[in-house]
């Protein structure tokens, strides 16, 4: 019994679409609403990217003393990349410092060589922890009296601001998370919003028809079941062309943002979201048409209540 009567008030929902243009205006609005949700999630994923990178990856650098002995620096090496809270360290010879910055910054280069400086790099040790939570363990690690001769007990304090400093940032970016929450809850209220005016025009400017179907005794969820289909194909329109935007300004974001790229400042930050936006984005996506059936219906159903009451008190 409910399949015809899907089937007749879809048809009739896409007739009336066709037939009529009124929907274009609130179709611009929803696919706004809707392109304004996608790039606050995908605000909201970012900042989670954000805050697994500083999570997972904590670098130090760590500068040799010019006086350390050859042997004792090879033993301090050693044991550093046997810690378990050590993802990787990697030894930077003094011109191997030097070359770099011939590559990466020639200017400088070129002012070393014109004025006679000789090579102002020490030897250094790039040293990646495993997490956040390792920057403890590791500053009572370089606290051991074998090490104090190899690197200097001052470098602690640097380690300690940039331990401070990262959970600023994650501070920041949990403040972002909630942020972009808190904006796609309002977004979900614009759109229900949207959903609510634009049924109630349509009803209005169909008074009769719905009155008409009142008077050979539809029942109220017949009668609002075509302005359901309606809402529901204009959001489902709306979320699939506001989520091709979305993937158009993904693809174009490289080569607006080039520190994202290979190579780029930020290309950590690129790798570390890239697994979390190719599984949330497309789940996201399925749950928004999944959910715009239900926003469409009570939408709906809110817009045309008006409608259905004063036709009940016409025909009582």
């Amino acid at each position: 019994m409910h399949s015809p009567v899907l089937r007749r008030s879809l048809r009739r929902a896409l007739l009336t679409l066709w037939r009529e243009g009124e929907w274009r205006a609130s179709f611009g609005s929803l696919l706004g609403i809707c392109t304004l949700f996608q790039f606050l999630l995908l605000g909201l994923l970012g900042a989670g990217a954000v805050e697994s990178l500083l999570l997972l990856h904590s670098d130090v650098k760590l500068e040799i003393r010019p006086e350390a002995n050859r042997g004792e620096v090879q033993q301090f090496f050693s044991n550093l990349q046997q810690l378990p809270y050590v993802e990787r360290a990697v030894y930077i010879t003094r011109e191997q410092a030097l070359a770099r910055i011939k590559v990466e910054d020639p200017t400088l280069a070129a002012f070393f060589e014109k004025f006679g400086v000789d090579n102002p790099f020490p030897d250094t040790i790039g040293v990646t922890l495993r997490s956040l939570s390792d920057y403890p363990v590791f500053s009572t690690f370089l606290l051991d009296p074998r090490w104090q001769q190899i690197v200097d007990p001052a470098l602690l304090s640097n380690i300690t601001h940039q331990e401070e400093r990262v959970h600023e940032l994650l501070r920041v970016a949990n403040g972002g998370r909630n942020l972009a929450a808190i904006l796609l809850l309002l977004a979900c209220g614009i759109l229900l919003s949207t959903i609510v005016e634009f049924t109630r025009r349509n009803a209005l400017g169909r008074s009769e028809e719905v009155l008409v179907e009142r008077l050979v005794g539809s029942d109220g969820f017949a009668l609002a079941l075509p302005f359901i289909w309606e809402a529901a194909i204009l959001l489902w329109g709306s979320i699939l062309v506001s989520a091709a935007v979305l993937m158009v300004f993904l693809v174009i974001l490289p080569t607006l943002v080039p520190a994202l790229s290979a190579g780029g400042a930020l290309a950590a930050l690129a790798v570390a979201a890239v697994p979390i936006f190719s599984v949330a984005l497309p789940t996201a996506l399925i749950l928004e048409l999944l959910c715009a059936p239900l926003l469409a219906g009570i939408g709906a159903w809110l817009g045309i209540r008006p409608s259905l009451r004063s036709t009940s008190l016409s025909h009582s």
